[in-house]
């Protein structure tokens, strides 16, 4: 699993840019592999969901939202081992809140001041699952005085596993389940 980063970061002679304090450039490349992966992951999601013959949201929601969400949860775990919870909610709310207002605000702006406005079908039921799970959030914090115990996260991990279940069945038409699918 590191050859290719590993191939990577010999052929543009990272560590010798490290080494030689070119953190700026450094930034500028990781940026730039990131960006390349990015859209690599995109449309091999497209390709995979045109194959298997699912929409393309239902692979986003199961797949490609938790796979960007990795990074965050283990800076939380980490934070969180350390007694640091606030850090942790702080991470989670904080990559959230840069989601919707930054990685969806700047390409959206972008795109229609160049192209057309931007309309999403089926928003409401995610706009609803979202607020939901945070108004759960909420009333766990203010009920117990913003303290957690391991029913709280299992009851969490519930409501993530049900909002999967929904997501699957979504996808399938003949379970007549609303949702972004749209099927």
């Amino acid at each position: 699993a590191k050859a290719p980063f590993a191939l990577i970061t010999y052929a543009l002679r990272l560590g010798a840019l490290r080494r030689r304090g070119y953190f700026e450039l450094l930034a500028l490349i990781s940026a730039a592999l990131i960006a390349a992966q990015s859209y690599v992951m995109v449309q091999c999601l497209e390709l995979t969901c045109c194959l298997v013959g699912v929409p393309t949201i239902t692979l986003s929601l199961l797949i490609v939202a938790s796979g960007t969400c990795l990074p965050e949860l283990i800076v939380a775990l980490v934070v969180a081992k350390k007694g640091q919870a606030t850090a942790a909610v702080s991470t989670a709310l904080g990559s959230n809140i840069f989601d919707i207002l930054i990685a969806l605000g700047l390409p959206w702006a972008l795109y229609a001041s160049t192209e057309a406005p931007v309309h999403i079908h089926h928003a409401v039921e995610l706009t609803c699952i979202m607020a939901l799970s945070t108004v759960v959030f909420l009333l766990f914090s203010v009920t117990n005085n913003w303290t957690y115990t391991a029913r709280h996260g299992l009851v969490l991990l519930f409501l993530y596993f049900l909002f999967n279940v929904y997501v699957v069945l979504d996808a399938i038409p003949a379970a007549n389940v609303p949702g972004p699918s749209g099927i």
